[in-house]
This record gives structure tokens, C-alpha cells and sequence, in this order.
């Protein structure tokens, strides 16, 4: 894993402050939501205790409040907000299941809904009838055996006495409502009664029926009957919650007071909903404000939004509620219930105040800390990657680079790089030391040395015995030996010098390398020498004598690691820019490790051992030659992985310098 992004995975755990805020917001969410449901219980008691023992201000009929159980046939109208239109359709009216009242089975059923405003009370009949059958045209609405359908209200008047009208069913559209008035001589008659105004309109299981009437004729009695004929003069089957001579089955009718209304609508404020309900759980009046926005409440931006997504848990309320009984004390009795609703925007809003400050800061400091992070490690990856390059490249063919980037950093970086720095200055002093050593010794060894070889003349010129002769012998084969050693270690040098002071010239190849195989072949006759030689001139520029000794050094090479009767094969060609020089040698391949070292000064790979000595400079020798002549030396496997190919590449004279000489030179496939 790279630092960068280590770095950039350490400036993302800087995402730990969001969520510790989104922690934060909930628990302060839940502390304001505790906090709103305990002042709201305050006022829910508050305004319950104003209507205590306020029966007048509650029903309209303060004599006879709602029973604490609702009965089958009981009905409690809901609050309208608006009356609806009497025209047979449900469409004005609100969608409120809980507010049906159904009677019934299953196939002839009809349910009943009721509401009040503005002292009206308002009736909705929803009749599951498939075969509903209307009164004959111009029928006499007493002439059973032309009646149709019939809906009955029976209802108690504020006297207390029993009442009953009808709606005769007698096409879609309005319809009348009469009652039936015995005449002077007994004589029975279908009046209308204008105050009640209804009308029918079919549906696809049977009809709605829409009916008003005023508050004022009815007490606390009110039911509603049903007589459903198959077919005109049928025997009626009544169902309902009257029956046709049983009025005794009438249900309460529970009504709030009109003043009610008014007095919840004083404590109102947006998103707040007050509700005035009976014992039983009728709602008697109602004041709801809870869609309304207050002033903590505006439209909550798309970052909020965005927000509310990461804090608001699954399903949890969006509203509290609190209820408080509302008592009579003069009856030690419960007389309605006040609850009150409130919406969650008040806390949310203050809760999303808070909560998009903090995470705006939070976030936008998280993004800014990463993208810091990032370009800081960017910046310090750059920085260690020139170390890594200058590292890289310090060790150069004219010898080690002591100058180190980021030296002048006042950093760590810059500790490394100066460590570095004076590492390399004193490896450099070491390796400098090292180079001339071998200069120095010869130089101090060869006087000695030379007295030595002239004492063993002189003895040689003397008259010794045998065995001293023998000795003289070792010790001749010694000085020898020692003499050769000097030579070879003052080669590199007498080559470095040599190259300093070699003059270029421009000259054929071709020639040169020809002469040089016809001396080997005599200079190593237990090898056999083959050429391959191009046929053109192969002219560069640079000194015939630095390019034999490059050769030499390649023949030497080749007749130590192969066998005796070997050969040796050298091949010159020439390509587009550049002469190629190879020397083919069979023997053992090149041994893993020293692929990438071969031409490194003392460095030599021979495992075994003879009189002559190695250092280790031949090949380095002929890498010195070929960078003076702007060119490179590489070395290979031959294809049958019985030796070795060793190749120089050097630009002709008419080239342009070409790139990556030094680092890889281009064979001949192998």
C-alpha cells in the first residue's frame, strides 16, 4: 500500500466528527422531544382545566352529556370544516373510516356517517342495494302498491316527542322530505317538510344518499331506517337503526356545542391540533393547524434534507401527542377528553439549526482536512521519489554522486538526505582511495621487487648447491609472479590515463579488427579463431589502440572460461547507427548473479583457481573503452545455453548520439 494512500485512508477516519454529530443530533433531538411532550401534557391540562365542569361549553344539550360507552345505535356527528353540497355525491365529504357507522349484513348493508356545521347537521348514506327500486311516476306517496324504496329519519324534538319523516326514492338527483298527518277525518296525508333538503344519486352496488337539516328540530334521540323493496308494492324489509313501530331503538345523538369550536380556536398556533372528544372517543369538536408552517418551521433546505436522511430513525413519529380528561366535579365524573398534537417541526427545526451548522463545519473541515491530507502526501510521496531516483543514480561510471535532493529541508526528509549525503562522500573517499591503491602499491612494491629480481640474478651468476638451486628457481617463479601482479594492477590505471590522453580519429573498424584476429590465432594456438566481418566500411570516430585492447581484453575473457580447441568466434556488423562488435565463446553460461555485475570494476566470477591472477578489471576495462566512444557493452546466453556472448556498441561516425548506451546495448538476437 502506498503512502498516499495510507494517508489519504488516515485523513478519511477524520469522518468519525460527522458521525459523532449525527450521535449528537439524536440524542439531542430526543432530549428536545422529551422536553415538547411534558410541555405539551402542560397544556393539554391547562386548557382541559378551563373546560372543567363546562358541560354547556361541550354538548349542546348540557343536560344530557355523552355516555361514557358508545351503544350500536349512538351517534356522535364529526366537526366539518366546510358543508358539504347536498347533491348525492360523497366527494365533499372527508375520508375518515373511523367515523362510519355500519348496520347490517353483509349483502344488504348501508353505512351512516354524520357531521355538523354552522348548526346543521349533515347526514351521508352510503346503501349497498343491487336492485334499487324507485316510486312510480305521479304515484301516491301513501299508495303502497306503487311505493319504492324508502328512507325514514325518526328523531326526538327538543320537547322530547317522537318524530318521523321519510324520503321517498324517486329518481337520482333531490329528493323531498314529508311526513305522514292524519287529517280531520282520520284521513292520512304526505307532508313536505322544507327544512330537511336530501339527494340520491346511484353507484354501481347500490346508492348515496346526501340528506341536511337543521340542529334546532332534533333533540337527543335520531335514528335512521331503511325499507327495501325488490319490486313496486313489495312487503318493505327494514333495517337500520329504526325500526317502523319500535322508536324506541333510537339512538343518542351526541352534538358538541357551536361555542366549542370557537373556544379551542383561541389556544391555536401553527402545527398544533386540538380535539375535544366524549368519553367513548367521539369526536365532538376539532381545530387542526398541524399542516401549517410556523415560524421555526420553514422549508428545510436540500442539505438539511440530505441530513435528516443520516439522523431521523425508522419509524419514529413525526408527531407527540398528550391527552388530559376533562372532569365535572359536581358529578365526580369524566365528561370528554382534550388531546392535543403537535407537529415535529418545532424541534426539528431547532434540532436541523443545530444540526446543519455543526455538520456543514464538520463536513466541509473533513473534505478540506482530506484534500490537505492527499496533496500533503502527494507532496512527500514527489519528495521520496527523488530520493529513491537520486539513490538510484548515485553510482555512476565516473563514480559516486554526493549531492543529495531535499539535503536543505529542515525536516526529517531532509535529516535522510543529508545522511545520505555524507554517507556517499565518504564512500566515494573510500572508493577513491580503493581505485589508486592499487597504483600506490605497485608503485611502492615495485622497488623492492626489484631488488629482489637483481639479488636473485646475481645468486643465479653464483655457484650453489643443488637444493639452493631449486629454491632459486621458486623464488625466480615468485618474483614473476609478483611482477605480473603489478602489471595487472596498475592496468586499469595506465587505461583511465591512457584514455585521457587518446586522441580521436576517424577510422574503419573493419581492418582493425581483422588484424587483431590474425595475431590471436597466433598468440592462442590451442584455440581455433572464426570472423565474421561486415563487407562495407564500418568507419568511427575515436582510437584504433583503446578499440584492440577493448578486444583483447573480450579474447582474454573468452580463452579463460573456454576449453581447450574451442572457438572463439568474432563477429562485426553494422546497423543503421551504430557498429556492433560480439565475441561468441563456448563454455558454462552466465551465472544468475552476475548478469548485472560483469562489468563492475573488481568483480570477477571465476569459482576456481590458477597461477595467474584476477582482479576482477578485464571486462571493466572494455566498459571504460566503449563509454569513451559513446557506446555500451551487455552481455548474453548463446542460444543453446553452452556460453556466452559478449557484445560492444558503438555509433558510427556520421550518427547522432543515440539514447540508453550505457544502461542496454542491442545484440543480436539470442
Amino acid at each position: 500500500m502506498s503512502l498516499r494512500l495510507k494517508l489519504l485512508l488516515l485523513g478519511l477516519a477524520t469522518l468519525v466528527l460527522p458521525w459523532t454529530g449525527i450521535r449528537y443530533a439524536r440524542e439531542m433531538e430526543a432530549a428536545l422531544r422529551d422536553s415538547e411532550q411534558h410541555a405539551l401534557q402542560a397544556v393539554a391540562e391547562t386548557i382541559a382545566a378551563s373546560l372543567q365542569g363546562r358541560m354547556d361549553l361541550l354538548y349542546r344539550d348540557p343536560g344530557a352529556p355523552a355516555p361514557p360507552n358508545i351503544a350500536p345505535y349512538d351517534l356522535t356527528p364529526q366537526v366539518l370544516t366546510a358543508p358539504p353540497y347536498i347533491d348525492g355525491y360523497p366527494d365533499d365529504w372527508p375520508h375518515d373510516p373511523k367515523a362510519w357507522r355500519y348496520y347490517g349484513t353483509a349483502s344488504r348493508r348501508f353505512g351512516i356517517l354524520t357531521g355538523t356545521y354552522d348548526r346543521m347537521l349533515y347526514l351521508l348514506l352510503e346503501v349497498r342495494d343491487p336492485n334499487l327500486v324507485f316510486d312510480a311516476p305521479g304515484a301516491n306517496l301513501l299508495d303502497s302498491s306503487a311505493l319504492g324504496d324508502r328512507v325514514w329519519i325518526g328523531y326526538e324534538d327538543p320537547q322530547g316527542e317522537q318524530e318521523q319523516v321519510f324520503l321517498a326514492l324517486t329518481g337520482p338527483g333531490p329528493i323531498l322530505a314529508r311526513r305522514v298527518e292524519a287529517g280531520e277525518y282520520g284521513e292520512e296525508t304526505a307532508v313536505e317538510d322544507p327544512r330537511i333538503v336530501g339527494a340520491l344519486q346511484p353507484n354501481a352496488g347500490g346508492y348515496d344518499v346526501e340528506i341536511a337539516l337543521p340542529l334546532s328540530m332534533v333533540g337527543s334521540q335520531f335514528g335512521v331506517l331503511l325499507d327495501d323493496r325488490d319490486r313496486r308494492g313489495a312487503d318493505p324489509r327494514s333495517y337500520g337503526t329504526l325500526r317502523t313501530n319500535d322508536l324506541h331503538t333510537l339512538g343518542r345523538l351526541t352534538v358538541a356545542s357551536p361555542s366549542l369550536t370557537p373556544f379551542l380556536a383561541q389556544f391555536m398556533q401553527p402545527g398544533l391540533r386540538l380535539s375535544v372528544t366524549t368519553p367513548g372517543g367521539a369526536v365532538l369538536a376539532q381545530q387542526d393547524e398541524l399542516a401549517v408552517p410556523g415560524v421555526l418551521a420553514p422549508e428545510p433546505g436540500i442539505l438539511t434534507q440530505l441530513y435528516r436522511r443520516f439522523v431521523d430513525r425508522q419509524g419514529e413519529p413525526a408527531f407527540i401527542a398528550s391527552a388530559a380528561p376533562i372532569y365535572d366535579t359536581r358529578h365526580h365524573a369524566i365528561i370528554g377528553e382534550l388531546a392535543v398534537t403537535q407537529a415535529g417541526n418545532r424541534w426539528e427545526r431547532l434540532r436541523d439549526r443545530a444540526l446543519t451548522r455543526m455538520l456543514d463545519f464538520t463536513v466541509v473541515t473533513s473534505v478540506i482536512l482530506v484534500i490537505v491530507t492527499f496533496a500533503f502526501a502527494a507532496w512527500l510521496a514527489l519528495r521520496l521519489s527523488r530520493l529513491r531516483r537520486a539513490s538510484e543514480s548515485a553510482l555512476t561510471r565516473e563514480g559516486l554522486v554526493t549531492e543529495f535532493p531535499e539535503a536543505g529541508a529542515p525536516d526529517e526528509l531532509g535529516d535522510v538526505a543529508r545522511s545520505f549525503s555524507r554517507l556517499l562522500r565518504r564512500l566515494n573517499e573510500y572508493t577513491g582511495y580503493l581505485r589508486s591503491l592499487a597504483g600506490k602499491l605497485a608503485h611502492e612494491i615495485r622497488t623492492p621487487l626489484t631488488i629482489v629480481r637483481s639479488s636473485l640474478e646475481n645468486l643465479e651468476s653464483e655457484e650453489v648447491s643443488p637444493a639452493a638451486r631449486q629454491y632459486l628457481d621458486r623464488a625466480r617463479q615468485g618474483s614473476e609472479r609478483l611482477s605480473a601482479i603489478l602489471v595487472a594492477m596498475g592496468a586499469a590505471t595506465r587505461v583511465e590515463e591512457a584514455i585521457g590522453n587518446a586522441e580521436r580519429s576517424r577510422f574503419d573498424l573493419t581492418p582493425v579488427i581483422a588484424s587483431a584476429v590474425s595475431a590471436y590465432r597466433v598468440a592462442f594456438p590451442e584455440r581455433r579463431f572464426a570472423s565474421e566481418l561486415a563487407p562495407e566500411p564500418v568507419e568511427i570516430e575515436g582510437a584504433p589502440d583503446l578499440i584492440v585492447q577493448l578486444l583483447d581484453k573480450l579474447i582474454d575473457n573468452a580463452v579463460d572460461f573456454s576449453p581447450g580447441g574451442a572457438t572463439i568466434t568474432v563477429r562485426l556488423r553494422r546497423e543503421s547507427a551504430a557498429a556492433v562488435l560480439e565475441v561468441d565463446n563456448p563454455g558454462p553460461p552466465l551465472a544468475p548473479e552476475a548478469r548485472g555485475r560483469l562489468f563492475e570494476s573488481l568483480w570477477q566470477s571465476r569459482s576456481g583457481s590458477d597461477s595467474r591472477p584476477h582482479f576482477g578489471l578485464g571486462l571493466y576495462i572494455v566498459r571504460l573503452i566503449a563509454d569513451y566512444h559513446r557506446g555500451g557493452v551487455a552481455a548474453a546466453d548463446l542460444p543453446n545455453g553452452e556460453g556466452a556472448r559478449f557484445g560492444v556498441r558503438l555509433p558510427l561516425a556520421d550518427a547522432p548520439l543515440l539514447p540508453n548506451y550505457n544502461d542496454k546495448v542491442k545484440l543480436e538476437s539470442v
